[in-house]
């Protein structure tokens, strides 16, 4: 993602509206996104407490959730409590505060000594002035031939603890560099190569400064073809529509669709969150996943110059970047993004001065057939086929972080499963190389030697001079399972190979499954492995379906990767959470987000990877589940200028949960 303008948005709240109008925000339950009227309430608390000054920035303003077990006890007219978890920055200074907007009070009111606000984007965006009188900044530009410092753009964005000698000081610190915006159409390839400098954001100054080297920077691309273009000969149009409207219902925030029910709601840090998913078997609900989200995004870039290994983000927790705009979820477009039949849902966000604002259109919900069956057989002896039609329900969302876009997609199947996935698009992040061509010798800025005297590559040629750099994303989904009820184990099913006896006529090997369950969180670090494979299931022993087997769901891996960096390195410890596919740990309401609460500045003290060596148990009680989706992305030429999207998935899977095929009684009609 390029620095310069990497936004991490605070969406507080959903609303149903039609594609034209929004109606006003409404509570109906606990776990509702918050409404204007809260946003207020917190304000206005705040501001008569005396505890807002001229420039108090709004680094975060979250729902509190309730305890769950309230929340599973709650009952439709009861009393609702709702709670604020607010973030401020006053003059360098951070601070925490709990707010009972329903009580109208602040419960708690406290200065973080050693943890940090996330980075506004009134941070990010307030230095430009002070860089580019910086002597070093200036003689930098005057060497590249830059003197029009009008067209020139400086940035700092946080800067992850890496052991500066700063950081041992407990000061705020960022990094970042410069862009170069003549005759160009668009940003994103106009970063300055070779400038580089660390900042303390507090004193409004530049402490280091590096110069790499100049680079001529690249003719602009043209990113975008504004019309189109014209079809390929012989395209012809495919319609699709719902005449007669959605086949899914919402009453007082609750989704019903089939046999399925859930709430959700549009949250200010990981964007959508699923809550109270329930799954209707004949006629009577049964709990599935109490809460699912995206928890952290992790994105390394790979480079030996120090210019861009910076590029080391944790979206969710380092950043609150507001522009107006919607910030990291942006508006969906109709017939691209989502069908044009479907239904859009606006959200209400906050801006960092802590006046909150709607935007529409940032999440839609569609019925989609694939043309796939849900099952289907050929019978030799009637030469009939049998078989049913299939459509899914689909929850979406698309973020923008900086130059990536991500589509975040819940799919719920009538299978009785769940399919998540993320779908990335967007700009690649480019720097300015001597390079023409990739059939010659390449240049220092994109090859070089290991220590066994081996050539290494560090990015991708994917225009004359314009090297698109190797990086990886991490997405770490936080999924509360509670199937048939809140106390869950942890079963692996490994798939071991099985010797015949030696009495054995013909074959010797077969192979059988081995279960095994999982008793501490430091035995549940688990990885996808081809050599070893194994299914995870998460099991209710005192819950069992008519064949007398336990009633689970299995988590389904899709293709995925893990970090290839060592646990030493400083910001994977930080992102620990990407060394393994999958982790599980007791149910703690403290742990929420896999980098910890306070990501700015973190050692990684409160990490997913911390709490594990309490070596809890996980044995029939209520477990977390913790899934890593993960890419390494070595750039292609195809990816350039924009990148088709690449889907990756993972499935919540019902294992003997059920009774038999639930897609048995579904209607021939489409």
């Amino acid at each position: 993602m390029a620095l310069r303008s990497r936004s991490i948005a605070f969406l507080l709240g959903f609303i149903f509206v039609t594609k034209v109008f929004a109606l006003p925000p409404k509570v109906n339950h606990p776990l509702d996104a918050l409404s204007v009227d809260e946003y207020w309430k917190t304000y206005n608390l705040l501001q008569s407490a005396g505890k807002l000054a001229e420039k108090t920035i709004f680094a975060s303003v979250l729902l509190r959730e309730p305890p769950k077990a309230q929340v599973l006890g709650w009952k439709m007219g009861k009393p609702m409590p709702r709670k604020v978890d607010a973030v401020l920055l006053t003059e360098g200074k951070s601070y925490e505060a709990v707010i009972d907007v329903t009580a109208g009070k602040i419960d708690s009111y406290t200065e973080l000594k050693n943890f940090q606000a996330p980075m506004t984007e009134t941070e990010m965006h307030s230095f430009d002035d002070v860089l580019k009188k910086d002597p070093r900044v200036m003689e930098a530009l005057t060497k590249r031939g830059i003197t029009d410092t009008r067209l020139v753009t400086c940035y700092v964005t946080p800067a992850g603890y890496v052991g500066l000698p700063e950081q041992e000081e407990g000061k705020r610190i960022g990094w970042g560099g410069c862009t170069y915006s003549a005759n160009a159409k668009y940003g994103w390839d106009r970063e300055i190569p070779g400038i580089f400098f660390v900042v303390d954001i507090a004193g409004r100054k530049i402490v280091r400064f590096s110069d790499y080297g100049a680079v001529p920077i690249p003719p602009t691309t043209s990113l975008y073809d504004a019309d189109g273009g014209t079809a390929l000969p012989g395209t012809q149009p495919i319609l699709t529509s719902q005449p007669s409207g959605p086949s899914f219902t919402i009453k007082d925030g609750e989704v019903s669709w089939q046999n399925w029910k859930f709430r959700f709601r549009l949250d200010p840090r990981v964007g959508p969150v699923v809550n109270l998913v329930t799954y209707m078997d004949e006629g009577k609900p049964r709990s599935v996943l109490y809460e699912g989200a995206l928890s952290e995004m992790y994105v390394p870039y790979q480079d030996p110059e120090e210019t861009w290994n910076s590029h080391v983000f944790l979206d969710a927790g380092e950043y609150f970047v507001n522009t107006g705009s919607g910030g990291i979820i942006k508006p969906l477009q109709a017939g691209v993004d989502c069908p044009a039949y479907a239904t859009f849902f606006s959200g209400t966000f906050v801006h960092d001065n802590g006046t909150p604002y709607i935007r529409p259109q940032l999440a839609c919900m569609f019925e989609r057939v694939s043309g796939d069956p849900a099952w289907r057989h050929w019978d030799e002896d009637t030469y009939a086929i049998s078989g049913r039609p299939t459509r899914e329900l689909v929850f979406r969302t698309v973020a923008t972080v900086g130059n990536y876009d991500y589509l975040f997609d819940w799919r719920f199947e009538q299978d009785a499963s769940i399919t998540v996935g993320v779908g990335a698009t967007g700009i690649l992040e480019v720097k300015a190389v001597k390079d023409q061509r990739a059939d010659g010798k390449l240049s220092a800025n994109m090859e070089g030697t290991d220590t066994d005297g081996k050539s290494v590559q560090f990015g991708q040629l994917v225009a004359p001079g314009t090297s698109a750099v190797d990086h990886d994303h991490f997405f770490s989904y936080r999924l509360d399972l509670d199937v048939d009820g809140t106390k869950n184990s942890l079963m692996v099913d490994k798939l071991v190979p099985f010797k015949l006896p030696e009495t054995s006529l013909g074959r010797k090997w077969i192979w059988a499954m081995k279960p095994e369950m999982i008793a501490t969180e430091g035995d549940a670090k688990l990885n996808v492995s081809l050599d070893h494979p194994a299914m995870w299931r998460f099991a209710n022993e005192g819950v069992k379906n008519s064949l007398g087997q336990n009633t689970s769901f299995e988590i389904m891996p899709g293709e995925t990767g893990i970090s290839l960096l060592p646990s030493s390195e400083w910001p994977q410890k930080r992102a620990g959470f990407s060394e393994h596919s999958l982790w599980v740990t007791p149910y703690d309401p403290n742990e929420r987000y896999v980098s910890g609460v306070y990501v700015m500045g973190s050692k990684g003290e409160d990490s997913l990877p911390e709490w594990v060596k309490q070596n809890r148990s996980i044995m029939n009680t209520d477990i977390v589940a913790w899934y890593t989706v993960g890419f390494h992305h070595v750039p292609r030429a195809e990816d350039w200028p924009q990148m088709p999207i690449m889907w990756h998935t993972f499935s919540l899977r019902p294992f003997d949960f059920l009774n038999k095929n639930p897609t048995m009684d579904l209607p021939m009609v489409p």
